[in-house]
């Protein structure tokens, strides 16, 4: 399926700032803030990787963009490309409303170092809604017309496109991981364009993702599941060695 017609798939900063917690079942933040070399984040709100799987999914399929008078983003998506793009099972529909519900109310602010020294920040949503467009297509499931999906971008998440570098990678490789962390991992590293000499030590990669101050358990856990993940990861190009060091095997895309 070809993507990125209008927009890139994502930035740098949502897979290096814990935007989205390194899970499938996020828990709501009240927005403490999260420290990272690259900056620090809070959210208002549930965002985990099933959020930025429907975020990505609905970048890389959008047809059209229109840029309105105040300074909005407007997205023409199909709804069929974009549960193709989530499962290949057809992601259900009940599903996406409730993601899209999380991605509606969360409320988020980034700070830089860069961005210190400034006094800038990036804060407010994702997205403001998602609603039914006037345009249509033929159904072929069910006969008749299907309206696509009309996504009006938040002013945090339009700040992102315009200002941090923009990615373009296919988001169905990882949206199939079976395990938060280990997609968390691969936005992690498909973040950068050059690797580390010799790879990222894997537990470097689950401090970042995770925060600094991850537990023992935590980081036991989060080492088993990456590995169970590891012929999936190898597919989208990264490879985890016996010696549990991380690797990009080829370009992003």
């Amino acid at each position: 399926m070809s993507g990125n017609k209008v927009v890139p798939t994502s930035t740098v900063l949502q897979a290096r700032v814990v935007l989205f917690q390194p899970s499938q079942r996020p828990v709501n933040r009240r927005g403490d803030w999260v420290q990272t070399q690259y900056g620090r984040c809070r959210v208002n709100g549930r965002l985990g990787q099933r959020h930025a799987d429907l975020l990505e999914s609905m970048l890389f399929v959008a047809e059209r963009r229109r840029d309105t008078d105040d300074g909005g983003v407007e997205l023409l998506v199909d709804p069929a490309k974009l549960r193709r793009t989530l499962s290949e099972h057809q992601y259900s529909y009940q599903g996406i409303q409730d993601l899209l519900a999380d991605l509606r109310a969360a409320s988020i602010e980034i700070i830089t170092p860069e961005m210190e020294s400034t006094g800038d920040r990036i804060i407010g949503g994702l997205i403001d809604h998602a609603v039914p467009s006037p345009m249509t297509r033929h159904d072929p499931l069910g006969g008749g017309e299907r309206h696509l999906l009309r996504v009006r971008l938040g002013i945090a998440l339009i700040m992102l496109l315009n200002n941090d570098l923009s990615l373009y990678y296919r988001p169905a490789p990882i949206a199939r991981l079976r395990h938060g962390i280990s997609q968390a991992v691969a936005r992690h590293v498909l973040s950068h364009k050059h690797e580390p000499s010799g790879g990222w030590h894997m537990d470097t990669l689950i401090r970042a993702v995770c925060g600094e101050d991850a537990k023992a358990k935590t980081m036991a856990n989060a080492r088993a599941r990456i590995k169970k993940d590891s012929e999936q990861l190898r597919e989208i190009g990264i490879e985890i060695t016996d010696d549990s060091r991380v690797k990009r095997l080829t370009a992003a895309r």
